[in-house]
């Protein structure tokens, strides 16, 4: 055949459709947590079943908030060993707020969750998750209070009662109905995370309250399911600072939307 008859590459071959699931792990300094984490959470991810997609079907997006140890490597390890994991770098440390912003914007899943690296949420939550959002809810909170749920290991008592007061405040204040605004795990469809995260600003303890918030204005459909939960110790967060900065994004929370900047 001669060679301007060479047929040439298909140039409109479709492209390969989005993952079902991106889960969101936000990362500082888990330098000793990531290997277990992801030992854990690769085969679980193999063998979870989605409906009407083949698996396995998902992507992992590690954040490094600017991590001082070896998070950063081992994050470029394991990407380049699955290929499903996509590691964001941020250049310094912002937050957790800006760390979960950064991956849930770049998530290309259907479904989305966030979760603590330390998996202070176990992985088996994860299908109740996607069940609430399988069944044509916008967004699911996961809730350590509601009859069902579980605490196997409880925060200490100072942070249990500060948190809960957090809680109540931003009942009173700015949401309704909801029992627990901090809990790290959440889930999201793609057009939800899109709409929350773009307007989302917070980047300290207070952002999950933001989300729930901007959800709220949205008229976003929002369910609360209970999990099992354990605290794990974290030196990163420094009780006082958090409270105080919380209670000030608390305020600049109940402005923005006063201002229209969540519609």
């Amino acid at each position: 055949m001669p060679a301007s008859e060479l047929p040439t590459p298909d140039s409109s071959a479709p492209e390969q459709p989005p993952p079902a699931v991106s889960v969101v792990l936000p990362i500082y300094n888990e330098e000793r947590t990531l290997g277990p984490t992801f030992e854990a959470l690769v085969p679980f991810l193999e063998q979870l079943e989605i409906p009407g997609a083949a698996a396995p079907n998902f992507e992992v997006i590690g954040v490094d908030d600017g991590s001082l140890d070896g998070s950063a490597k081992l994050l470029k390890e394991l990407a380049e060993r699955h290929a499903f994991v996509r590691v964001i770098s941020l250049p310094e440390n912002r937050g957790k707020g800006a760390a979960v912003r950064a991956g849930m914007l770049a998530a290309t899943g259907n479904f989305s969750i966030f979760m603590d690296a330390d998996l202070s949420t176990p992985l088996e939550e994860i299908p109740r998750v996607l069940g609430a959002l399988e069944s044509g809810y916008d967004v699911v909170l996961g809730n350590r209070r509601s009859p069902g749920s579980h605490v196997t290991r409880r925060q200490p008592k100072v942070r249990e009662f500060f948190g809960r007061g957090f809680t109540l405040i931003t009942r009173i204040f700015l949401v309704p109905g909801v029992q627990d605004f901090t809990c790290g795990f959440k889930g999201f469809t793609r057009n939800a995370a899109q709409a929350v995260f773009e307007r989302s600003t917070l980047n300290g303890w207070a952002f999950d309250a933001e989300l729930v918030v901007i959800a709220h204005v949205q008229g976003l459909k929002l369910v609360q399911v209970p999990v099992l939960w354990r605290h794990e110790d974290d030196t990163k967060v420094r009780l006082i600072s958090a409270i105080t900065g919380s209670l000030i994004d608390l305020f600049r929370i109940f402005i923005a939307r006063l201002q229209g900047r969540y519609r």
